[in-house]
């Protein structure tokens, strides 16, 4: 019975061995981060607060409604005594009920609604941005995490073609027809196809502690992720961006670049606030209540009012009001001009990235044309060399070329997959259909 629960128990442990070392592909990366990593959630934090603003500059439109009460004991002066006729000790009790409605200001309350809808606007963009901009860093990461990958595999690829060599060459010393300097050489190259391996993978496990940080985990703590192998190029990543439709994307989707727009907005909306300190204020008030000395039972003798209406215009405050105008259209005309440059900067980022894609196109092609001929001219050269038309030296030098031209190739895919997600960094299509519903 026992050894049975013990094959069940480890045959559980395989699976979940098993299903915690699945590969980790970039778009459940991006889900991830998207879940867990506490930037995300910080911004929809401020997002939250920005609403909560906007009730707030809403509620000026409403009256305003207090009650207040109080209960005194006063001792009078014995010369105010005197005077007064009154009990020299005596108690006072009051409750009033005030209203007070701000009628007319000049259209601040107006614009300040405005600038608090335009805040909260802007912080939902600074949400999206937010996850454009993680996500580019995820990917990132993630790239680098497979380029390390990647190059272990070739180094071990190396190492085991030297292996095989370094077998071949002990058997042909041992039958008199090698050389020691032969088994020497191989023996060397593949002990240092292994230290690439080990440092390939250093800089796999580096990676993937970066990413786990990104993704919202602890790296230090449970299983680090582990990125799928890259798989070979397809036609998807072969297409050729057009530099126009990448940019009128980015015009219309980048989330900074709304942010930005708002900015503009808000600015204005903040000039407008400022002229309302130029026009009146006109409020009414009122109250209610009950005033009764000695006696806190109230009766319909106790109770009084009042209601009125107040005027408040604003005659000469040494300039403020005006240098504060100046000011809040100055900071418009700043952010409009911040507006204008930072469209050229996305524009210029588009191109740069549309002409890194295509670049590392080319070069990911004609090194995959070398591969082939290097991979060719190496096996023939592998053949004439055990049967001894070639020398050790020319043999060295076209693996060299080989291992090479793997790496640039790995290097070529990872660089073009990383670049694309770069042009969707900067047209803002990263981000598409990853942003809250509730942030839209």
């Amino acid at each position: 019975m026992m050894k049975r629960i013990t094959l069940v128990v480890c045959v559980i442990s395989c699976w979940v061995s098993q299903a915690l070392a699945e590969p980790l592909t970039l778009p459940d990366a991006f889900e991830k981060a998207l879940a867990k990593n506490p930037s995300i959630a910080a911004v929809a934090e401020r997002v939250n607060q920005a609403r909560e603003r906007v009730v707030q500059a809403r509620a000026g439109y409403f009256p305003q409604l207090d009650f207040s009460t109080a209960a005194a004991r006063k001792q009078l002066s014995r010369n105010e005594n005197e005077t007064s006729g009154l009990s020299r000790n005596y108690e006072t009790y009051e409750g009033f009920f005030t209203a007070s409605w701000v009628l007319f200001s000049g259209f601040s309350r107006q614009y300040e609604l405005k600038a608090a809808e335009i805040d909260r606007d802007r912080e939902i963009q600074e949400h999206a941005d937010t996850i454009r901009t993680l996500l580019a860093a995820v990917a990132a990461s993630f790239h680098t995490a497979q380029l390390a990958l990647a190059n272990q595999f070739i180094a071990e690829s190396n190492r085991d073609f030297y292996a095989t060599q370094l077998e071949t060459a002990r058997i042909k010393q041992k039958a008199g027809v090698g050389s020691l300097s032969d088994v020497l050489n191989f023996n060397t190259r593949m002990n240092q196809a292994g230290i690439e391996v080990a440092k390939y993978q250093t800089d796999y496990d580096v990676a993937r502690a970066a990413l786990a940080a990104l993704l919202g985990e602890d790296a230090g703590k449970g299983e680090l992720p582990e990125p799928v192998f890259p798989k070979p190029e397809d036609a998807a990543d072969m297409s050729v961006p057009d530099p126009a439709v990448e940019i009128d994307a980015a015009l219309s989707l980048r989330p900074d670049l709304r942010r930005q727009a708002l900015a503009v907005d808000s600015a204005r909306a903040e000039a407008g606030a400022a002229r309302a300190s130029f026009y009146p204020e006109i409020s009414l008030s009122g109250s209610i209540g009950a005033d009764r000395t000695n006696s806190a039972g109230f009766g319909s003798d106790d109770i009084e009012n009042t209601l009125g209406i107040e005027l408040s215009y604003p005659l000469f405050d040494g300039g403020e009001d005006r240098a504060a105008l100046r000011e809040a259209l100055s900071d418009a005309v700043e952010a409009e001009m911040t507006l204008k440059n930072l469209k050229n900067e996305i524009i210029s980022q588009v191109r740069q990235d549309c002409f890194s894609v295509a670049s590392a196109q080319e070069q990911l092609h004609l090194y995959r044309e070398n591969a082939v001929l290097a991979r060719q001219n190496r096996d023939m050269v592998a053949k004439a060399y055990e049967y001894g038309t070639a020398n050790l030296v020319t043999l060295n030098e076209v693996q060299n070329t080989l291992t090479e031209t793997r790496q640039r190739i790995a290097l070529s895919l990872i660089t073009l997959r990383q670049a694309r997600f770069e042009l969707q960094a900067s047209t803002g299509t990263i981000y598409e259909g990853k942003v809250t519903a509730k942030f839209k």
